[in-house]
């Protein structure tokens, strides 16, 4: 098979040296200076950038190798042009970046495999065949034990997590798909703590207990308590068999072979350690089969509640607004609204002459006004509202009201605050826009109903 290299991590030179064993060729090799600069026998790999691999259909698969955000993001452009790929798992990806790739995969079919080495150690495949079987009865707990070698006396976090990596897998791979997690540290100090523990629980399934500490030799030790005696393994580094994991890869129909999503369930168990650690308490984990149509919906419907609060927010802001703002006062509003306000519009250009229609609606005024102890108002035509022309225009309405029997006309009748145009189309076009996102969205829900799922395709 041809492979191409993309990454600079160390760790995939086992598993490239393998690859080589095997009969297999790395045509290609991307973002991987410093493997090469550390290894000379990969100098000999042609480098070229990742985009080529996209286009490379000579390149079979590809090994993933690597902690930056950039072999991330190739790694993820690669998998959605249907390039196998073979994953060194890093704590750089995360699980966000992990349950990407499982959407990626799901939509696509390819076929994207973590490099968990133990699954194809010879001792611990025979013994997840005996513990399967049920040959020494039930198992009643499960144990790995590490001891780290490292520069201070004291453990980082990043040297535990990176060191309980592969081991949770291996916890999950004998002991099952574990739903609680409980870290805890001691001997804690600035520089880091002396040991590691975390504990991981299911219903039905055995205790599992994981724990580092500091020392001067490196240990490795799995203990699996049986009903009928205990099962240790001891070695002085974790299992690894990786002629196996290339050769499972290349054949794709492993019994044992990881999958991707064991991969995620790794860096969802990686995630609630921490939130145990910051809590001090055992977190829950919910398992989800995720796919890109869930996703949708999920985040739709999250941005849909957003969207009905802040249109509320905003209905609320509009209207304190509009009553704080309101470039007329509250008593020539009610006149507009009880039909008691004359506009400019309702006399004769440049004269106080009223239009033939304003003349009836003055009759109706004037019958409000006898009978209801209300005033009628004049918009003005200019601003402060003490031009002649408008003096004279109220002059006429008094005059007129008198004459329909309305008392006191001139005391009820005044020339209103001049309105703000500017105000006023500022306010109709908020009117319009706090309505506008949910408007927006709602009509954006239409997007579901014609996202189909994709077709299966074979992988």
């Amino acid at each position: 098979m041809n492979f191409a290299l993309l990454g600079d991590d160390a760790a995939a030179a086992p598993l490239i040296q393998a690859a080589l064993a095997g009969g297999h060729r790395f045509i290609r090799s991307a973002l991987a200076e410093r493997l090469n600069t550390s290894h000379a026998e990969f100098a000999t790999i042609p480098q070229c950038s990742w985009e080529d691999l996209l286009v490379d259909n000579s390149v079979e698969a590809v090994m993933v190798a690597g902690e930056s955000d950039e072999v991330q993001t190739a790694a993820k452009h690669l998998a959605s042009a249907g390039k196998p790929l073979l994953i060194v798992p890093r704590l750089a990806f995360g699980a966000a970046c992990a349950y990407e790739l499982s959407l990626i995969r799901d939509d696509s079919h390819v076929t994207l495999m973590p490099a968990f080495e133990h699954r194809f150690d010879p001792e611990l495949v025979s013994l997840s065949k005996r513990l399967a079987n049920g040959e020494q009865g039930a198992i009643r707990r499960l144990q790995v034990d590490r001891v780290l070698t490292s520069p201070t006396s004291s453990l980082t976090e990043a040297e535990i997590d990176a060191a309980s990596l592969a081991d949770i897998d291996l916890l999950q791979w004998l002991g099952g798909r574990y739903d609680q997690v409980t870290a805890q540290r001691s001997g804690q100090s600035e520089q880091g703590c002396s040991q590691a523990t975390l504990t991981l629980a299911g219903f039905g399934l055995p205790d599992a207990t994981w724990t580092a500490r500091h020392g001067s030799t490196s240990v490795w030790r799995l203990t699996v308590e049986m009903e009928r005696c205990p099962i240790t393994l001891e070695r002085s580094t974790s299992p690894r068999s990786p002629a196996a994991m290339i050769a499972a890869f290349v054949a794709a129909d492993t019994p044992n072979a990881p999958e991707w999503s064991d991969a995620v369930r790794v860096f969802d168990v990686l995630d609630a350690t921490k939130r145990s650690l910051r809590r001090r308490r055992t977190i829950d984990l919910h398992f989800e089969t995720l796919s890109e149509r869930q996703q949708f919906k999920t985040q739709m419907t999250a941005i849909g509640c957003g969207m009905l609060m802040l249109t509320l927010f905003l209905m609320l802001a509009l209207l304190g607004l509009g009553a704080l703002l309101e470039s007329r006062n509250r008593a020539v509003r009610d006149a507009e609204a009880a039909g008691l306000l004359l506009k400019a519009s309702d006399f004769e250009s440049h004269a106080a002459v009223l239009t033939p229609t304003a003349e009836t609606r003055l009759e109706q005024m004037a019958i409000r006004l006898r009978d209801e102890p209300k005033s009628a108002y004049l918009e003005p035509t200019t601003d402060p509202p003490n031009s002649e022309l408008d003096q004279r225009r109220r002059a006429k309405i008094v005059e007129l009201l008198a004459n329909l029997g309305v008392e006191a006309a001139d005391h009820r009748t005044s020339l209103a605050a001049i309105r703000s145009t500017g105000w006023d189309t500022l306010m109709r076009i908020l009117r319009l826009a706090w309505i506008a996102p949910l408007v927006l969205f709602l009509v954006s829900q239409g997007l579901i109903l014609l996202a189909k799922p994709t077709s299966s395709r074979n992988s």
